[in-house]
This record gives C-alpha cells, structure tokens and sequence, in this order.
C-alpha cells in the first residue's frame, strides 16, 4: 500500500487533512493517527493496528491510500473516459464590433487602436441573424440536450446595445421556432453590456423578451474604474452608476460581471456596499488577462484570488454566491472532476460574428484565428472539426503539467486566450499561470471552510508534501 500519486496533505492546526485530487473526498484526522498510517506505510509488513483501523477504511475507499501504481492509472482513465466530446449548446451572438468604449485591458483589443482596426464595423444584419439563428439550431439537434445543456444565447460584442433592433430580432425568432424545434423549448438569453445605451424602454423590452442582463463594471468608485473609458479617453463609471439608479427604480434584476482590477480588490466594503445598494443577487469576478501594456503588481493574482475568496464568505452570509466560487464549490461538493472552466475549453459553444464568420472563442474576434467556419455550412459537425476537438481537449485532466497539482479536479482550467499571451512562445495548449493560483487558492479554503463546518474550528489550511 502507498499514498496515491494524486494525494495532498494540507495543515490544519492540530489536525491533517488528505486529499485525492481526482477523487475529491478529503479525510480529516489528527496529526498522532496521521504519523501512525505513515509509519504502517514505510515498514516492511504493513500491519494495520486496530488504533487506525477506520482511518485506513476511509482513506482505501477514497484511493488516497492505494494497492498499487495500476489504481491510479485506472483511476485516471476512468476521468479522462468522461470527457465530453464536442457538443454546441451556447451560441454567442456578436451582435457588433464595435464599442462606444476602450478599456484598457480590455481583451478582445479594443484598448488598441490597430487591433481596433481589425473590427468589422458592419453591425449584424436581419439576413446574417437569422441564418446565424438556423445554424445555431442545427447544432442543437445534433446531439441530445439534458437538463444540464439547456440552449443558452449570449448577446455580445463589442457593445451589443449598438445593435438593439437585432437582438429583438433573434429573441423574435427563435421563440417563433420552438414548435417546430423542441431543442428550443428551454432556451435562455442573456445580454453581457457596458450599459451605456440602455433606456428605461429597453430595459422594458428585455424584460418582456425574457433577456437577463449583465452589466460590467470594475468596481465600486471611479478610482477602481479609471481604466473603464471612453473612445475620447473619458471615465463613465458615472453613467454606469446612472444606469444601475434606473434598473434598481423599475425593480428589475441585473447581474454584474466584476472586472478585478488592482484598485477594485483594496476595498472589500465599498464593493459589498455597491452589491447590497442595487440589490444584486448574480455576479462573477474577471481576473485580469494577460496585456504586454497593463503592468500588473506580481502579487496581483494572489491578491486577486484572496479577495474572491473573502468576498464570497461575505456574501453567502446574504444568500449571494459569486459564479466563479460556485462552480468549483459544485464540484468539490459532489466530488466530481470538473473538466472545463469555459464553453469553449469543451468545444460547448460557437461565436457567430457579426459577418456571418463562426468560432470558438470571441477572445479570437479580432485577428479572426480559430474562426473557421461560417454559418452558410450546413455540413458543420463540431465532434468532426480540428478546432472544436483541440479546444475541448485542453482540460487540465490532459496536461501532464497538471497531473501533480492539488487542484487538478476543481479546476477546470484558465483561458486559453490568457495562456497564449502570457508569453512570447505560448499557446493554447500553455498554462495559464494566474488561473493556477485561483484555483490551488480556493481549493485550500473549501478544505479548510468543509473542516470548519465538520469541527466548529477555524483553522488556515497550509498544504505541505507528503
């Protein structure tokens, strides 16, 4: 008997915690029962006594002890045989390229004046939505949809408000064809804007069409959002306060996507201020990418990652529970290997720009890499293209980079889009390095957060090796 290859130890006071990284069950016991299990395990006859007779039970059944080398290589294959192949239910809608702002991170490049140059500046057409629409149908009914792959369609850009009239134009058809097309039955949409051009007619009228909305912001004062401007190089957290005072006064429910900038993570109270002034019960944090012209603090992802960690156990306090967190919190909870951290790293999803161009990830939309399809290809199979298999190839489980990390089953992996420009040299197949701190960061506290709740002690969960 040995520990299994995919065994971590994390410090807790007085007490161990051990943890199979692909079984995802960990099992607390005392530092004196801890040194005994290690000390049958080094000796000659293994000779399990009766003192650690239980622990030696839980630890076989959850494979953090094994019989042999052959365990983990079954264990291992057994996770890597339920990776999803290439199955569109996502569709995002690139409604126009353009935007009336130029973050600047922003990481589609509109904070560049030459990658801005790229855009098409032609918004979507009545023509290129609907044929978008139909092939976005096609895809659903080429696989079989289950309750966890209801069809999803995401109105992006650019700013998607450029081009209301399409969106209404979408939503309007696709509702026309759920009789015709039962994979529409369970559809939702959702709309991810600046804000900036929403009305109080609008924000009516994506209420009467069932479109949840999202707004981005980076913080909770104009100094967390002084890289949130213009095209003229002007601050708008202002305007954006302006429109969260005219959906909070006709009762409608917006999530916010959070933008973590370095300023934004000072200020813990200002940001539970905003998220409890407007009432918001959905939202996630952004960590920043990776930009050759945004020079970030080398503690910024560990700061960044603490701060989302923080903030989410003040949160639930609420009944508020940040996207982010609650996806590696789902699959720490029913100890099950989350494989993908974004549609596209599970080949889930296609972008239909707004020419009619069809790819995999909208982080692309500018040089247009990864966009090799077009919705005028009906013979379009995501299980049987190049891209859409690499991409949903890139889950953590098949990195051998990965197979020694704590976090390899929470994980799901960074962006890939992040990865590549992290450095000269990488690609999509490269780590993303910031992700690796979120995620090893938040699988210590759900330890140490399961312990607290097992014992009533609270106690910092430090991994050591074994």
């Amino acid at each position: 008997m040995k520990f299994s290859k995919y065994t971590h130890k994390y410090l807790l006071g007085n007490d161990v915690a051990l943890y199979n990284s692909l079984r995802m069950k960990p099992v607390y016991l005392s530092e004196e029962k801890f040194s005994a299990v290690k000390s049958i395990l080094d000796s000659n006859d293994q000779q399990i006594t009766d003192y650690v007779e239980h622990e030696f039970d839980e630890l076989l059944k959850y494979k953090i002890i094994v019989k042999d080398d052959e365990t983990d290589i079954k264990i291992k294959e057994f996770v890597q045989s339920k990776l999803p192949t290439p199955a569109v239910n996502i569709c995002y809608f690139i409604l126009s390229e353009q935007c009336n702002l130029a973050c600047k991170y922003c990481f589609l490049g509109n904070n560049h004046q030459n990658t801005r140059m790229k855009f098409h500046k032609d918004n979507m057409t009545k023509d290129i939505a609907k044929k978008g629409a139909d092939f976005f149908i096609q895809q659903l009914e080429l696989q079989p949809l289950d309750e966890s792959r209801n069809p999803s369609v995401i109105f992006y850009g650019g700013e998607p408000l450029i081009n209301f009239e399409i969106l209404e134009y979408i939503v309007l058809y696709l509702n026309s064809m759920k009789s015709a097309h039962p994979v529409l039955q369970n559809i939702d949409y959702s709309i991810v804007t600046n804000g900036l051009l929403l009305t109080e007619e609008r924000l009516k009228r994506l209420v009467e069409l069932g479109v949840s909305i999202g707004i981005s912001v980076d913080g909770c004062d104009e100094e967390a959002n002084q890289s949130r401007i213009d095209t003229n190089g002007n601050p708008v957290f202002h305007k954006i306060i302006e429109t969260l005072d005219l959906i909070k006064s006709l009762g409608i429910p917006v999530s916010l996507s959070i933008t973590l900038t370095e300023e934004s993570i000072k200020n813990k109270e200002k940001m539970l201020d905003l998220i409890k002034k407007y009432e918001i019960k959905g939202f996630g944090f952004n960590i920043m990418m990776s930009d050759p012209n945004t020079k970030l603090a080398e503690s910024y992802s560990h700061d960044a990652a603490n701060f989302i960690i923080e903030i989410f156990q003040e949160l639930r306090k609420l009944g508020i529970y940040e996207d982010r967190i609650m996806r590696k919190l789902k699959s720490f909870a029913n100890a099950q290997v989350y494989f993908s951290d974004c549609a596209a790293t599970s080949g889930a999803q296609i972008v239909i720009a707004s020419n009619g161009d069809v790819g995999i990830c909208h982080g692309c939309l500018a040089d247009r890499k990864y966009f090799v399809q077009n919705i005028t290809n009906e013979n379009f199979n995501p299980q049987h293209d190049e891209v859409w298999n690499e991409w949903s190839k890139l889950s953590p489980i098949n990195k051998p980079e990965c197979q020694e990390c704590e976090a390899l089953g929470i994980c799901g992996g960074g962006c890939p889009i992040n990865a590549m420009n992290e450095k000269e040299g990488n690609d999509i197949h490269s780590l993303d390095k910031r992700f690796c701190i979120h995620a090893k960061t938040t699988l210590e506290f759900l330890i140490s957060d399961l312990y607290r709740i097992i014992t009533g002690k609270n106690e910092r969960c430090l991994r050591e090796s074994l």
